[in-house]
């Protein structure tokens, strides 16, 4: 099929791109209390953030994304523009406001100048097989190293609760799953069945320098874990790997392994989009018969993720639930190499490192 509109790559194309691209202009202005990109963020009228960002851009010095030491600031705003995603729900009033075409192409060269950032080079890049980390949290005193085993059974369940009708009451769709992972509700039944370690489909991040893994700061819906372990994990560079980079990669994903998931899906997506269609995402159950792991780089989040994608006459997709560079590992291939790490939570969205912190 044609790709055209929804295979365009630049951040301001996607939701959660446009939303760092108002975040990194907020942290960049010289009024760093309160500025008017976050006055905006009280009454997002379309109109007023126009006239806000015409006359407050003269002032940002984007220039200050030059720097290499520019990392830690961008992954603080790509941490806000995260969090913000809800899937399940009516979309954020911002997100709404944002999406006018008048600031998505106002916008544009915003993306650009944030895409050319020397500290976001590696956001567009593929598996970093050598830095893969495992992030385990809360971390709660007790070591006990991670077991990645029983993918196939996951997948399977995952494809039954997944597909088949959904639920209606009083003439309403009831709500169910609304990521488009393939990760499981483990329900009680499961944990009776495999124990309190039940198999599981994992997920890794890289490691950055001064973070122990990206998954500790890029998470939708984070919900404030205190500490984590970070697991260093391996798996031969040999291993089938596909990569998401932007809408167009998701859309082959969905093309040459769709399955209907809008009775499970059509309550959360309805409202997050505002669309009434026939949902289509990928078959992790198939996906995994051709490759080991599919990873999404923090360029694919920030382009596809939340921007539903026609994929045939009254059906689309949505990606939802999939963190910034993260790695679905959907065979048993990945191993603990080495001992974990501790990691503390600090305010302002910051990690330090246990080590770092002993006395």
């Amino acid at each position: 099929m044609a790709r055209g509109e929804g295979s365009r790559k630049g951040l301001e194309n996607g939701p959660r791109g446009r939303r760092l691209c108002w975040t990194v202009l907020d942290r960049l202005h010289p009024d760093s209390v309160s500025s008017p990109f976050w006055r905006a963020h009280s009454r997002p009228d379309p109109d007023r953030l126009l006239g806000v960002l015409g006359s407050s851009l003269p002032a940002v010095d984007l220039g200050a994304l030059t720097d290499l030491s520019s990392e830690q600031l961008l992954l603080e705003c790509a941490a806000d523009a995260v969090d913000s995603a809800r899937y399940w729900q009516d979309p954020d009033e911002l997100d709404v406001a944002l999406g006018d075409p008048r600031l998505v192409t106002a916008l544009a060269p915003v993306a650009a100048q944030i895409v050319a950032a020397p500290a976001a080079a590696w956001w567009p890049t593929g598996l970093d097989f050598p830095q893969q980390v495992y992030v385990e949290k809360p971390y709660e005193g007790v070591i006990r190293s991670p077991r990645f085993r029983g993918v196939q059974i996951v997948l399977e369940v995952w494809r039954e609760q997944t597909t088949g009708p959904g639920e209606k009451h009083r003439g309403q769709w009831v709500g169910g799953p609304w990521w488009s992972t393939p990760q499981w509700s483990v329900l009680a039944k499961d944990l009776e069945r495999y124990g309190e370690d039940p198999p599981k489909v994992a997920a890794t991040t890289r490691s950055r320098p001064g973070l122990g893994a990206v998954g500790l700061l890029l998470e939708e819906d984070t919900f404030g874990a205190p500490t984590a372990l970070c697991w260093p994990v391996g798996a031969s560079e040999s291993v089938r790997a596909f990569e998401i980079d932007g809408p167009g990669d998701w859309l082959e994903l969905v093309e040459r392994y769709g399955v209907d998931v809008t009775g499970k899906r059509i309550a959360h997506w309805s409202m997050a989009t505002g669309l009434d269609c026939r949902w289509t995402i990928p078959d992790w159950s198939a996906v995994a018969r051709d490759y080991d792991v599919v990873h999404l780089t923090v360029h694919g989040y920030f382009t596809t993720s939340g921007r539903p994608l026609p994929v045939v006459e009254e059906s689309s997709t949505f990606l939802a639930g999939w963190d910034p560079d993260t790695s679905y590992w959907l065979s048993d291939v990945l191993e603990v190499v080495g001992q974990p790490n501790e990691w503390i939570a600090e305010p302002s969205r910051q990690w330090r490192s246990a080590e770092d912190a002993a006395p």
